[in-house]
């Protein structure tokens, strides 16, 4: 019997976006996830997503409420991007 967990669904949609260039629009992915032949329920929960731009797999996850939101203060860009970032703040204060 398949038991269905918010670890499955993601691992399924991480699948089916294999692939797939970020950041990426709605209609994007659903090109994407058509083009792969997603199943029935992957192309309903992609269906279901907000209209918008999604910079990685996580981003989608947690617009589909399969992962917990990022705490604040979470970066979701590279380390090395994020110290620059740092450092032009810090430079500017």
């Amino acid at each position: 019997m398949y038991r269905r967990t918010s670890r499955t669904d993601l691992a399924r949609i991480g699948q089916v976006l294999a692939g797939l260039t970020y950041p990426a629009a709605k209609w994007q992915i659903i090109a994407h996830a058509d083009h792969y032949g997603a199943d029935s329920l992957s192309a309903a929960q992609l269906w279901s997503l907000p209209v918008g731009t999604y910079l990685d797999l996580t981003a989608i996850g947690v617009a589909l409420g399969l992962l917990p939101r990022p705490a604040p203060g979470y970066r979701q860009q590279p380390r090395i991007q994020a110290a620059a970032a740092d450092q032009a703040r810090d430079a500017d204060a």
